[in-house]
């Protein structure tokens, strides 16, 4: 259950932290500190590419030369490596034990329902949620946020759906941050396609080949078009691998155990178990899956520390069930899903794990 949380993603963000004068309590990484000290920014955007983990451009190295050519060097992501706990994370400088998002939907208890925390509506039953119902239930301070109450201007770049600085493309998104420079300090721009172009088509298609040729691309000629007083990081909140799944539904001896549905990923389960059935889920899971899975129970995943240092949210405990399981293999265990993943992530396989950290300054003479 060793995870790096020493050499990751959060000591990143701790260093955007720090060259803005603030500290988030893990630490800051050296490297990128003394990028960052040495080229002294006027603005720093940070490009978030959903999926575009190591593992996927080392599949790729023709394709993503330019990308490779500014890579410093690779680091963790959290646990689990998904988007909703990872570009939290990131944006707050907070493991996800400390803030709570760990993965695609939770269990809440005073809906009674398992809830997609990006989407704000029931994994299960279709319930529809207020707008910022998850952010009102699990408050978080990001770093835009912080940086503008300081008096520092910063904003965020989205993709189409986004209502906030809505941009449709990868371009598109890079043009909107390139008009938004010299207005702020700090930009976050998230570009989500590559990620769902992962979990449809798998790591080996050859659309995949074209979609990084345009990521790489597309960011030469944004840091081209930028004033040399201008840094840009590039990073990914997790990688994919090709996975194998299975119908849990399928499996009525276990289901029959549940108390209330899984939750967080395929890859990593909260299960909730009802009442004198624990021995005999234990039971089941270990000879069906105990292969593929690493189950832990309640005590046993406190224990781990795998979501994170730093002292748990008010919530934690109940986020993480009765048991928790962890994807050691390609198989993901798909409940009440219609459409199997052909790429996924959220396990503990390695080639999900590890992230770019991508430096590059503005070529632009001012």
């Amino acid at each position: 259950m060793n995870w790096d949380y020493d050499h990751s993603i959060l000591q990143v963000s701790g260093s955007l932290y720090r060259y803005f004068g603030m500290d988030r309590g893990h630490g800051s990484d050296p490297e990128m500190d003394a990028y960052l000290d040495r080229n002294r920014p006027q603005c720093i955007i940070a490009v978030l590419v959903d999926a575009l983990g190591t593992s996927i451009l080392d599949s790729y190295p023709e394709e993503t030369a330019f990308l490779r050519s500014h890579l410093l060097k690779s680091v963790s992501t959290v646990y689990p490596p998904t988007t909703t706990a990872a570009t939290t994370s990131f944006l707050t400088g907070r493991s996800p034990a400390e803030n709570g998002w760990l993965g695609w939907n939770q269990y809440f208890k005073e809906k009674d329902d398992n809830i997609i925390l990006f989407l704000n509506r029931s994994q299960y039953e279709g319930t529809r949620y207020p707008a910022g119902w998850s952010e009102h239930a699990l408050p978080v301070e990001k770093i835009y946020d912080l940086l503008n109450r300081k008096d520092i201007p910063a904003d965020s770049v989205w993709p189409g759906w986004a209502p906030h600085n809505p941009a449709d493309t990868y371009a598109s998104q890079l043009e909107l941050a390139a008009e938004l420079t010299g207005q702020n300090r700090f930009l976050y721009v998230y570009h989500d396609l590559l990620d769902d172009m992962l979990h449809r088509y798998g790591t080996d298609d050859e659309q995949i080949r074209e979609k990084l040729r345009e990521l790489n691309d597309e960011t030469e000629r944004f840091v081209r078009m930028l004033p040399g007083s201008v840094s840009v990081l590039v990073i990914a909140d997790h990688s994919q691998i090709n996975v194998r799944c299975i119908d849990l539904e399928q499996d009525e001896e276990l289901c029959a155990c549940f108390a209330k549905p899984p939750a967080l990923e395929p890859r990593t389960i909260a299960f909730y178990i009802r009442e004198g059935m624990k021995q005999r889920f234990e039971q089941l899971f270990r000879s069906h899956y105990g292969s593929e899975f690493l189950l832990l129970n309640h005590q046993e995943t406190i224990s781990s520390g795998i979501f994170g240092p730093g002292i748990p949210h008010e919530r934690f405990e109940e986020f993480i069930g009765d048991y928790t399981a962890f994807a050691i293999s390609d198989i993901e265990l798909d409940y009440m899903r219609l459409n199997h993943m052909k790429g996924d992530h959220a396990g503990m396989v390695k080639e999900e794990r590890y992230i770019p950290l991508i430096l590059m300054q503005g070529a632009k003479t001012e």
